[in-house]
C-alpha cells in the first residue's frame, strides 16, 4: 500500500485518543468520594467537600505543587503532603492514647486512624456526596495539622524554601489542611493501592506485585516476535539504494529562523543556570551563599517551575524555528514577514508563560486570572491555559504547513514528511486537552491528573519521538546516509509504537492517583514495550557507524548527535524509565523521588534535547556560519554535555535514590524527602551524608555546562554570518 505507514500513524493517533476519551468514561464514574461532611463520632465537623475542593484550588494557586507532592505528584524536595499528614495523624492519634507510635502500637493506633465512608465514588458531574466518619482522635488531630502548617506556611515558609509568610489567612490554611487530609482519608480506605507506605498502617496492595509480573510476561512474549520483524526489514532495506540531495545555500527568509535557534540556546543557558540554583535550594532554602531574601523573588517552587518549562519551550521554539527554515526546501514558499510573525508570536507565547509562571507564583496575579494567564500550578503544566491553547493553535499551523510540505517535497521522504505532520497534530490535540477546563481547576486530583499527563505525554513519550525521529531520518536520508524504504519503514514503526505505547503507557502515572487499579496493568504493560523503537535506532546508528559510512564532517556530525541521543535513550527512557521506576513494585517506593530525576536528567536532554540541537547545528552549517573545525568542536561539546549529565547521575541522583528507597522502606513514604520530622527533629535534606550527594552534582553540573557554553558561543558568533545571504 503507498504510503502505507503513513496511514498506520494516523490510525494510532486516533485511536489513542479514542482511548483515552473510552477509559475517562470509566475513570471519571469511578472517582474517590469526596464526601459533603467530614465529621467525628462525637459529631464534629471538621470540613466539607467544598472544602477540599477549595483546598486543592489554594495549593495549586499557590504553587505548593511545585514544592511538595500530593501523593508524590509534584516537587521532588519540599514534603508529600498525604504522606508527611498521615505520619503526622499516626503520631498525634497516639499521643492522645499516652503512646507512641511505633511497630508495637501501630494496630491500635490505625485502628484510630481508620475512617468509615458513608460516601458514594465521585463522578465528572457529581462533586461530593455522604459523610465520612472518624475518630474523635482523629478529629482532634486534624486541629493541630492546622496549627501545624499555619506555621509551616506563614513563619516557617522562608526557612523551608518558599516566599516568606506565603498563606497567613487562616481559612486557607484549614481548606488546604481538608484537601490534605482527604488525601489522607482515601489512602487509608485504599483508593491508591496502599501508596503511601507507613508502617502498620498503609502498604503495598498485592495487584502492585501482580502488575510487575505481567508486565514481565507481555514483554517477553511481544518483543521476540517485533525484534524479528525489525531485523528482517531492516536486511531487506539495508542494500536499497541511497539517494543525496544538494541543497542550495538558505534564502534570507529561511536564515530568519537561525534568530529562534538563538533564543532557545539561551534558553537552555537559563534552564542549566536554574538547575544549578534548585540544587544549592536543597542545601541552603532560605538563602543563597549566605545571601538572605532570595525566596522573596525566587523560592522554590518558582525556579522549579521555570527550570522544568524550560525545555519544553527551548525545544518547541527549535521545532518551530527548524520547520520555518526547511518549508521551503520542501517547496512551501514563506514571507519574511509570515516568518517574523511565526517567531514572533512563539516569542511571546515562551515568555508569557515564563513571566507568567513568576508572577502568579508569588501572588501578583489575581482570582481566577492567575490560571488562564499564569500558572495552572500543576507540576510541570505550570502554563496559563491561555498560552495553552496558543500553543495548541501554532502547532496546529505547522501541521497543516508540513502537510502541505509533503505534496512538495521529493518523493522519496513525502511519507516522513506526512508522518512528521501527524505527529505534530497529535502534539496539538493533546496540549488542547491540558489546557481544560480553561477558566478554573479541575474539582478532582484523579481527573486534574487524568488530563495532566496527557499532555505531558503528548509532549513528550507520545508524539515528541514521532516528530524526532523523522526529521532525524528526513536529514540522514539527504545526507546519503540511510535509505529511503527504510527511513520511512524507520519512521512509520517507531511512530507507531511511540505513539500508542507512549500515550497509552501514560497510564503507569496513574498507579497511586486514585485511579481504576486496572490502569496499573495497563500502563506497566503497555509503556514498557517503548523500549523497542529506541532500541531500533541505537542498533542502526551503531551499524552505520561500524560500516565506516561517514565521510564527511556533516554525516559524522548526524551520526555523533544520534548516537548520543540514542544511547541517553537508551539509559534514560529505558533503563531508569521502562525498566526501573515503570514497574509498580519498585515505583511504589521511589515514586516522586530522585529516580525520577535520574529518568527526566537523562531522557530530556538527550533523547529529545540532542536532537533539537542538531537541528541548530544543521542549519547553522548550511547558512554557512559553522566551519569543519567547529563541527569537529561541536561534536566533542555534545559529548561532554552528555558526560555531565551522566556524571550527575552516578555521583549525586542515584545515591540519593537510593538512600531515599531505605528512608520509604524503614520510616515510611513521608521521611524520604523532608526537611525535618513532624516532631520537629532533622529530616531527610538535613542529614550530612545527604548533603554531600547534593553537593556532588556540582561536578556533573559543571561539565554539561562547559558543552552547552560551546554551543551558545558558537552560535552568537556565527549568528550575524548567518544572516548574511552569500
Amino acid at each position: 500500500m503507498k504510503n502505507g505507514w503513513t496511514y498506520l500513524v494516523l490510525a494510532t493517533t486516533v485511536f489513542v485518543y479514542v482511548v483515552y476519551m473510552a477509559m475517562a468514561v470509566w475513570t471519571f464514574y469511578n472517582l474517590p468520594p469526596i464526601p459533603d461532611r467530614v465529621e467525628t463520632k462525637s459529631g464534629v465537623l471538621l470540613f466539607t467537600g467544598q472544602d477540599v475542593i477549595e483546598g486543592k484550588y489554594l495549593v495549586q494557586k499557590y504553587g505548593l505543587l511545585d514544592y511538595g507532592s500530593f501523593l508524590g505528584f509534584g516537587g521532588y524536595f519540599g514534603i508529600d503532603y498525604v504522606a508527611y499528614t498521615m505520619k503526622f495523624y499516626a503520631d498525634k492519634v497516639a499521643q492522645l492514647r499516652g503512646l507512641t507510635f511505633s511497630p508495637e502500637t501501630a494496630t491500635q493506633v490505625k485502628s484510630l486512624l481508620m475512617p468509615h465512608f458513608e460516601a458514594p465514588p465521585s463522578t465528572l458531574f457529581a462533586a461530593q456526596g455522604g459523610r465520612v466518619v472518624v475518630s474523635d482522635e482523629f478529629g482532634k488531630a486534624f486541629e493541630a495539622a492546622v496549627q501545624f502548617y499555619s506555621d509551616y506556611f506563614g513563619p516557617k515558609a522562608e526557612e523551608v524554601g518558599l516566599k516568606p509568610n506565603l498563606i497567613t489567612d487562616q481559612q486557607q490554611i484549614r481548606k488546604i489542611v481538608a484537601f490534605f487530609t482527604w488525601g489522607v482519608l482515601i489512602s487509608l480506605a485504599n483508593y491508591t493501592n496502599g501508596f503511601p507506605y507507613l508502617p502498620g498502617i498503609t502498604q503495598p496492595r498485592l495487584d502492585v506485585t501482580t502488575a510487575t509480573w505481567a508486565t514481565f510476561f507481555i514483554l517477553l512474549l511481544i518483543i521476540m516476535p517485533t525484534a524479528g520483524y525489525i531485523i528482517l526489514k531492516f536486511i531487506d532495506y539495508w542494500r536499497d539504494p541511497r539517494i543525496s540531495l544538494e541543497l542550495p545555500p538558505p534564502s534570507p527568509t529561511q536564515r530568519l529562523a537561525l534568530l529562534g535557534f538563538v533564543l532557545a540556546v539561551l534558553g537552555l543557558s537559563v534552564q542549566g543556570l536554574l538547575g544549578g540554583y534548585l540544587m544549592h535550594k536543597y542545601t541552603e532554602p532560605a538563602q543563597l551563599y549566605g545571601i538572605p531574601g532570595v525566596n522573596n523573588w525566587l523560592p522554590f517552587n518558582v525556579a522549579r517551575a521555570l527550570h522544568s518549562n524550560l525545555p519544553i519551550l527551548w525545544m518547541a521554539v527549535t521545532w518551530v524555528s527548524f520547520a520555518l527554515f526547511v518549508l521551503p526546501y520542501l517547496g512551501v514558499q514563506l514571507s519574511r514577514a509570515k516568518v517574523l510573525a511565526i517567531l514572533g508570536l512563539g516569542t511571546f507565547v515562551a515568555l508569557g508563560i515564563l513571566l507568567g509562571i513568576w508572577a502568579s507564583y508569588l501572588q501578583m496575579i489575581r482570582d481566577p486570572w492567575w490560571f488562564i494567564i499564569g500558572s495552572q500550578g500543576r507540576p510541570v503544566v505550570n502554563q496559563g491555559t491561555l498560552w495553552l491553547i496558543l500553543v495548541a493553535a501554532l502547532l496546529a499551523y505547522l501541521s497543516a504547513a508540513v502537510w502541505k510540505a509533503s505534496r512538495t517535497s521529493p518523493e522519496p521522504i513525502q511519507p516522513l514528511v506526512k508522518i512528521l505532520s501527524i505527529a505534530l497534530a497529535g502534539t496539538a490535540f493533546g496540549t488542547l486537552m491540558g489546557a481544560l477546563p480553561v477558566v478554573s481547576p479541575w474539582y478532582h486530583f484523579t481527573i486534574d491528573e487524568y488530563f495532566r499527563w496527557i499532555l505531558i505525554h503528548s509532549f513528550v513519550e507520545g508524539f515528541w519521538p514521532a516528530i524526532v525521529i523523522p526529521i532525524l531520518l528526513i536529514l540522514l536520508v539527504i545526507a546519503g546516509m540511510v535509505p529511503p524504504r527504510l527511513a520511512v519503514a524507520a519512521a512509520g514503526l517507531d511512530a507507531t509504537l511511540e505513539i500508542a505505547t507512549g500515550m497509552i503507557g501514560t497510564a503507569h502515572h496513574y498507579y497511586w492517583g486514585g485511579q481504576p487499579t486496572l490502569w496499573m496493568y495497563l500502563g506497566a504493560v503497555v509503556s514498557t514495550l517503548e523500549v523497542l523503537p529506541i532500541g531500533f535506532l541505537i542498533a542502526y546508528a551503531l551499524v552505520l557507524w561500524r560500516r565506516g559510512e561517514v565521510k564527511t564532517e556533516l554525516q559524522k556530525t548526524l551520526l555523533t548527535f544520534v548516537l548520543v541521543a540514542a544511547f541517553g535513550g537508551a539509559i534514560g527512557v529505558i533503563a531508569f524509565g521502562a525498566g526501573l521506576i515503570n514497574m509498580p513494585v519498585i515505583n511504589y517506593w521511589v515514586h516522586g523521588s530522585q529516580g525520577t530525576m535520574v529518568h527526566a536528567h537523562l531522557a530530556m536532554p538527550l533523547a529529545y534535547g540532542v536532537p533539537s540541537m542538531l537541528m541548530w547545528v544543521v542549519a547553522f552549517t548550511l547558512a554557512g556560519a559553522f566551519s569543519a573545525a567547529q563541527l569537529r568542536r561541536l561534536r566533542l561539546a555534545v559529548v561532554v554535555m552528555a558526560a555531565g549529565f551522566y556524571l550527575q547521575v552516578l555521583l549525586s541522583l542515584m545515591l540519593l535514590m537510593t538512600n531515599q528507597f531505605a528512608a520509604a522502606t524503614s520510616q515510611g513514604y513521608w521521611a524520604m524527602k523532608a526537611l525535618f520530622a513532624p516532631d520537629g527533629s532533622p529530616g531527610f535534606w538535613q542529614r550530612p551524608d545527604i548533603k554531600t550527594f547534593v553537593w556532588l552534582r556540582m561536578i556533573g553540573d559543571i561539565v554539561a555546562a562547559v558543552g552547552i557554553a560551546l554551543f551558545l558561543i558558537y552560535m552568537l558568533r556565527g549568528l550575524p554570518k548567518g544572516l548574511k545571504s552569500q
